[in-house]
């Protein structure tokens, strides 16, 4: 079974140092002695995420480029150990989250382990299913969430790391995480979401706020289901089916929440306009082409640490 020696856990950030100080007191008080911390500060505009990183006493990386997808490829080329954790700067851990995970990559035929982010006011109060295993790429939509989810590296870097053109702090904000999860499915590997890892999410985003990052979501979803209905026509009919049926269902079904009624279909307006975005996009393998960078932010501050 691998040790926590074999593990980096990656929390990607920008510009929440207040936050990032709070996540990195839960998990460096309960991940087992031996785990890398690596903070990798996605383009911030002040030397404050560096700050926090270096009172904990973590490892520090930064890109000076933002975007989600591209600080989590840079987890991956900065980390030396075989499985890499990704959490969130808006998650605490619990007691023993890591353990599952362990556990679970010892069997050789899982690619990824995905655990369960619950709301922190949920704490003690739900009781763990039993783990579920995918092993088809279009499941790989339901497999799990970026909050909590972990990889073996080297099946990542092959795979040419998370498609840099979604995710947060790009225009098709979102569904980074799902597509990865189709693509390593894809590549022959299981993903086993296990219940029993557990993180909290202490973050809640508020009307307009919550409506938009839903839109965000949806951008992604629509651009992942392009890229497979031109990588391979049947299971992409099939993601544009399921995602657009689960979003309109939610919908109605919340017609008088209205503020889970408008965020459902600011998700379909997105993944609508996500879809006839990316269709255009220009592909390399199973990644977009990246042709518009963000223009780089730099900083006067030392940019990498190094594993301590």
């Amino acid at each position: 079974m691998p040790r926590p020696e074999d593990v980096t856990l990656a929390i990607c950030t920008r510009e929440r140092p207040e936050m990032l100080a709070a996540a990195l007191a839960s998990f460096t008080a309960v991940t087992p002695p031996g785990v890398q911390i690596l903070v990798v500060d996605s383009a911030s505009t002040t030397p404050a995420t560096w700050e926090v990183a270096g009172a904990a006493g973590v490892d520090y990386v930064r890109s000076d480029i933002k975007g989600l997808s591209i600080a989590r490829n840079l987890a991956l080329e900065t980390s030396r150990r075989p499985i890499v954790v990704f959490t969130d700067d808006d998650c605490a851990a619990v007691e023993g989250w890591m353990a599952p995970i362990l556990a679970d990559f010892d069997d050789p035929a899982v690619g990824a382990v995905t655990g369960r982010m619950l709301d922190h006011t949920l704490v003690g109060t739900q009781q763990a299913p039993p783990p579920r295993r995918f092993t088809r790429t279009i499941e790989g939509i339901d497999a799990g969430h970026g909050a909590i989810m972990a990889f073996r590296r080297e099946q990542l870097v092959a795979l040419g790391g998370f498609d840099p053109v979604l995710g947060a702090g790009r225009r098709l904000a979102g569904a980074e995480d799902l597509d990865m999860f189709c693509r390593v499915l894809d590549d022959g590997a299981h993903i086993v979401y296990d219940p029993s890892c557990v993180v909290h999410h202490v973050h809640t985003r508020a009307d307009d706020a919550y409506t938009q990052l839903h839109h965000g979501y949806g951008l992604g979803l629509g651009a992942l289901t392009a890229k497979w209905v031109r990588l391979r026509a049947r299971v992409g009919v099939r993601l544009f089916a399921v995602v657009a049926k689960r979003t309109l269902s939610r919908a109605v079904h919340n017609r008088r929440e209205h503020r889970r009624r408008d965020a459902d279909l600011a998700l379909f307006r997105g993944f609508l306009g996500g879809f006839f975005t990316a269709v255009r996009f220009a592909l390399d393998g199973r990644l977009f082409v990246d042709d518009d960078p963000p223009a780089p932010i730099t900083l006067g501050v030392a940019t990498h640490g190094g594993e301590q």
